[in-house]
């Protein structure tokens, strides 16, 4: 079964990078499989099952990345003709809010998504004792529940659109909590 599942898993990020440059629905099916055979090894053999489902779809990955780098041709450089599109602020208010952008995507972002980490944990639990999967599973979805909510905040043009996606993953987390 673990072979199976670690098969689904290459061939669900072999079908993301299918997506990349083709039809958009093959991506989607990719992450999809990816993601159901990731739970489903988490559910089977734990930790251990997560850890090598993972590992072998960064190998897929980064084979995928290598083989495309290798194909792709060499690019002429060509100096840059335009000037830099960064620039240095240089009124309090676009100061302000780059400060505020940075507040609400660094530790406000961390802290929620720590919070829905630390609910999907109690859940999981359901009140019993603490064990090794549980604290696995925390670990593993911190920083990729992060990783979403920067991506999304990050696509939102204003601070205040940004306030949603860390609001709505921390009011997840405490009803997750008080389930548990």
């Amino acid at each position: 079964m673990t072979a199976l599942l670690l098969f689904v898993v290459a061939a669900g990020i072999a079908l993301v990078r299918l997506g990349w440059s083709g039809p958009r629905l093959a991506a989607a099916i990719g992450w999809a499989l990816a993601v159901v055979a990731l739970v489903a090894l988490a559910w089977s053999d734990g930790a251990w099952g997560l850890a090598v489902g993972v590992v072998v779809g960064m190998a897929v990955a980064l084979t995928c990345v290598l083989y495309a780098g290798w194909r792709s041709p060499v690019r002429e450089r060509r100096a840059a003709r335009d000037a830099p599109a960064i620039s240095i602020p240089h009124h309090r208010r676009d100061v302000v809010r780059r400060l505020a952008v940075f507040a609400l995507v660094v530790p406000i972002a961390f802290v929620a998504a720590q919070w829905l980490a630390f609910g999907m944990q109690a859940a999981v639990r359901g009140g019993g004792e603490l064990d090794s999967d549980s604290v696995v599973l925390t670990l593993f979805l911190q920083p990729v529940i992060w990783t979403a909510l920067l991506t999304v905040q990050l696509t939102r043009a204003r601070p205040a659109q940004m306030v949603a996606a860390p609001l709505i993953a921390g009011i997840a987390g405490t009803i997750l909590w008080g389930v548990a």
